[in-house]
């Protein structure tokens, strides 16, 4: 028997002919039914020792039953894409592709096992060992910064189980909830709401689509989902078609993590949901804390506007001492978690996963203060930039100028100007520049505004600073479409 595994379809918080997962076309499967297409994939996955099996999918039914097999299996699950330097960085002992994927991976080492649903599990020909796991070893995660790179959290099971019940309390998930995959489950919100419900006996509406498609809405409707999560940037673009489906819809509750929610949205929202006798829920989490810190309680707004809340059951927030700029809060500092899902480290190759754990108190690199318990984040650490001599956060900046219906950006260039990014009407855009520069307190000249058609956005659903930085060394203006 494996030192860890994780068991989520035959627990005892989920009765056999609940169901589980609700499918495209109208199928739903039963924890029963799902357990046994999972103990179907297991015979698949069977191997001497502790495995990495990496899952190159997300969001379709052969990912899901792999997962949930190598999980019961004790084995660790990678949620990386199959590349050859992937592959060679990690030596995983299985692959599963995503739908029609695949035929790279016998030039790469890898042969085709066992047909699972429309996949297959392709296993590694070599025959001698690929290196150690650690056995509390979980998962492997890309943060929004290194998709697509080796770079990886390792993530354990006690942590995956004990953030997956915090959130579960802090929501109040019952097995009659029905969660819809709105969020890829290759990152760590998404999965997130997959183990937090499955774990609560609760369901799953299965679709790779995204939040805002028709499709999507249509399937969720149909399948009578009553939650919904997202990231700021999805909300930011509800307009009334979304809203009149919602109507349609069984959703009393929403959550929102991935980034800051302006206040201004925050507060529509809550309404919005206040008027179908629902919730709506702010979080803030990292793939570090293998998901979610903190929850805000609906119930403590609109008194704690602008907070993400008090930290999940068990996680403990303190404030650290940091580098100070000219417009720091009362209290500021550097946020530090230590709760339910720290990572074990980084990981960048197969040598990394023999070693145990190594952060005990998480540096999430974000900036913030505390309030009777309640956690009010300020920005980032390396968005702390000096302008003619005088520290700014950056982040800072976009609050002073922020509106819900013309999204913005800022970013440093060279020469001590700071440039702003801009989607919607440029003349509300040179009002935003001129803005910045009086709170900056440099000459107008000292701020550039660049428009856009839209932000670029990390696979995470993040402002993607790095391309907007690129377009500012490059002199080059992207649609981003």
């Amino acid at each position: 028997m494996p030192s860890a595994m994780l068991d989520l379809v035959t627990h005892e918080e989920a009765p056999p002919r609940s169901p589980a997962v609700h499918l495209l076309g109208g199928r739903t499967l039963s924890y029963d039914e799902l357990a046994e297409l999972v103990r179907e994939v297991e015979r698949s996955l069977r191997h001497d020792t502790k495995a990495l099996v990496l899952c190159a999918g997300d969001r379709d039914l052969p990912t899901l039953l792999a997962y949930l097999a190598a999980l019961r299996l004790g084995h660790a699950v990678a949620f990386l894409p199959a590349s050859a330097e992937i592959l060679a960085a990690y030596q995983p002992e299985f692959v599963v592709p995503g739908p029609a994927g695949g035929t790279h991976l016998a030039d790469l080492g890898y042969l085709p096992d066992e047909q699972v649903g429309r996949s297959h599990v392709f296993r590694r020909r070599s025959t001698g060992p690929a290196g150690d796991i650690f056995p509390d070893t979980a998962l492997l995660l890309s943060t929004s910064g290194t998709t697509g790179s080796p770079k990886a959290v390792r993530l354990s099971y006690d942590g995956v189980a004990d953030n997956s019940d915090a959130i579960a309390r802090a929501l109040r998930i019952t097995a009659a909830e029905r969660a819809p995959t709105t969020l890829p489950i290759t990152h760590a919100y998404g999965l997130s709401v997959l183990n937090s419900h499955l774990r609560s006996g609760a369901g799953i509406v299965l679709s790779d689509r995204t939040p805002l498609s028709l499709a999507m809405w249509d399937h969720l409707t149909r399948a009578g989902a009553t939650s919904f999560a997202a990231v700021p940037t999805t909300y930011a673009a509800f307009g009334p078609a979304h809203l009149n489906l919602l109507e349609r819809s069984e959703i009393r509750t929403m959550t929102q993590s991935g980034a800051r929610l302006g206040d201004e949205l925050t507060m529509r929202l809550v309404r919005m949901m206040q008027r179908r006798q629902g919730r709506f829920f702010p979080m803030y989490g990292q793939t570090e804390a293998t998901s979610r810190i903190t929850c805000l309680d609906p119930a403590a707004l609109p008194d704690r506007l602008g907070s993400v809340g008090k930290a999940v059951a068990g996680g403990v927030i303190t404030i650290a001492p940091a580098e100070a700029h000219h417009r720091a809060a009362p209290g500021e500092g550097a946020v530090h978690y230590r709760g339910p899902g720290v990572m074990l480290g980084y990981a960048t190759g197969r040598d990394d996963l023999a070693r145990g754990p190594e952060v005990d108190v998480l540096d999430t690199g974000d900036l913030g203060y505390l309030r009777d318990g309640y956690l009010y984040l300020t920005g980032r650490t390396k968005r702390i930039v000096k302008v003619l001599g005088v520290r700014t956060s950056l982040d800072d900046l976009e609050r002073v100028v922020e509106r819900s219906d013309h999204p913005s950006a800022v970013v440093r260039g060279d020469d001590d100007v700071v440039y702003l990014f801009g989607a919607g009407d440029p003349d509300v855009h040179e009002q935003q520049r001129r803005r910045v520069a009086e709170v900056l307190g440099v000459p107008s000249r000292h701020v550039a505004v660049r428009h856009v058609d839209r932000l670029p956005q990390t696979p995470g659903g993040k402002v993607d600073y790095r391309a907007l930085a690129a377009a500012v060394d490059t002199q080059e203006v992207r649609p981003w479409n």
